[in-house]
């Protein structure tokens, strides 16, 4: 299809703190308000349907933010969103009842998501039933073929989350996730609290979820072994602005953006031998003040004047790869 199954068009989020009593006075004198934080600042992003596109950065690079407006768990402050081609502001009563329910999002953390006071037999059977997509008769048969679908033994529907391990209780998450029969799922960080050999059984299951359902993915993740393995496409985030987007293995054989190089360089890898580490010079930058033009610019070991002066657009490298620095428009 054409038309993108979610697709994101300047889309920003602002965080601002409520300012109290005192702070309120100080503000009707003329002092400034309390700061704002960008978390995600003029992003534009589309998903294709059946896609997976991977999503990666520093923590506190927005991307869970951004991942999150996705879901509909946070409202995004500027920009438009569109689903199945249909802009949010658009939606009937209808539209975002189906939005709600098509676009489901998986935790990193297992147990701080699930209700610690309910079996699972409730916590993944509940949603259905609300819903109507399911009679309340037929819940425990429901959940039942869910929790055999996700590797999970359906005897166990009457326990409470505390009595699974962590890879039990991802699955158990991804079940829930599944009750509603969505269409696209929002993976945060979804496999990086598992142990190794528990994570490859929880990402084999994602594969084979994606094709036996037909399902979309945005996968957050910060380790690129991960991203490599699971998607399609890969955008790269650095301090609320996406700086590379491309097909996975394009970019892991040739980043073009020097933050996407950094990333990659630094990343184990099979057969690379020993070699020398150098990180990257700075610390991340403050979202509450940003630096000018490029925000990597002060990082950056190909900074170039103009970096700290005008902020880079997403330029085409080449069929389907953009990236957002002066060294590929210097001659502009």
């Amino acid at each position: 299809m054409t038309v993108p199954h979610v697709s994101l068009e300047n889309v920003s989020k602002i965080f601002t703190r409520k300012p109290d009593f005192a702070e309120r006075i100080a503000i009707s004198l003329g002092l400034p308000k309390p700061p704002e934080v960008r978390a995600v600042d003029g992003v534009s992003l589309d998903v294709a349907y059946g896609e997976a596109l991977g999503l990666v950065g520093e923590s506190g690079c927005g991307k869970s933010t951004l991942g999150r407006i996705v879901a509909g768990v946070h409202a995004k402050s500027a920009g438009q969103f569109r689903f199945d081609g249909k802009e949010e502001g658009t939606w009937t009563t209808k539209d975002a009842e189906r939005a709600r329910l098509d676009i489901q999002m998986i935790f990193q953390d297992p147990m701080s998501s699930l209700n610690p006071r309910k079996r699972i037999v409730d916590i993944i059977g509940e949603a259905p039933v609300v819903h109507g997509m399911a009679a309340a008769r037929d819940k425990e048969k429901l959940v039942g073929d869910l929790m055999q679908e996700v590797g999970l033994d359906p005897g166990y529907a009457r326990r409470f989350p505390h009595q699974f391990s962590g890879g039990q209780r991802q699955r158990i998450g991804i079940a829930r996730a599944l009750a509603v029969q969505p269409k696209f799922l929002v993976c945060d960080e979804s496999v990086a609290a598992l142990d190794v050999s528990i994570q490859a059984q929880v990402l084999n299951l994602f594969m084979d979820l994606r094709e036996g359902r037909g399902l979309t993915y945005l996968f957050i993740s910060h380790d690129l072994g991960v991203i490599e393995h699971l998607t399609d496409r890969v955008a790269i985030m650095y301090l609320g602005k996406i700086v590379e987007v491309g097909p996975t293995a394009e970019i892991f054989a040739g980043p073009a953006h020097p933050y996407t190089h950094a990333l990659l360089d630094e990343a184990p890898r099979v057969g690379r031998g020993r070699r020398a580490y150098i990180p990257l010079k700075g610390e991340l930058p403050s979202p509450l003040a940003p630096p000018p033009g490029c925000r990597f610019h002060t990082r950056c070991p190909h900074a170039m004047p103009i970096c700290s002066a005008e902020e880079p657009k997403l330029d085409a490298l080449s069929p389907g790869r953009v990236a957002a620095c002066h060294l590929h428009n210097t001659t502009d």
